[in-house]
């Protein structure tokens, strides 16, 4: 997660082609979970994930920093 509480993503931000949390390449044929939210900046955002465990690996350091 970078400083502004957005998640850290691999590569461009808005590259919903990656994992938000490990920054896989993901099919654009198969379902991912997908969260979408605005940043700091009030921008809003859309982030994929590979599986469930990267999307709560993101939301937990997302709600961590929210503390």
């Amino acid at each position: 997660m970078d400083d502004d509480g957005s998640p850290s993503t691999p590569g461009t931000p808005d590259s919903p082609d990656r994992c938000a949390t490990c920054g896989t390449s993901l099919d654009p044929g198969s379902w991912h979970p997908t969260v979408g939210y605005t940043d700091s900046d009030g921008r809003y955002r859309i982030v994929r994930f590979c599986s469930n465990a990267c999307h709560d690996e993101w939301r937990s350091a997302r709600d961590a920093g929210d503390s």
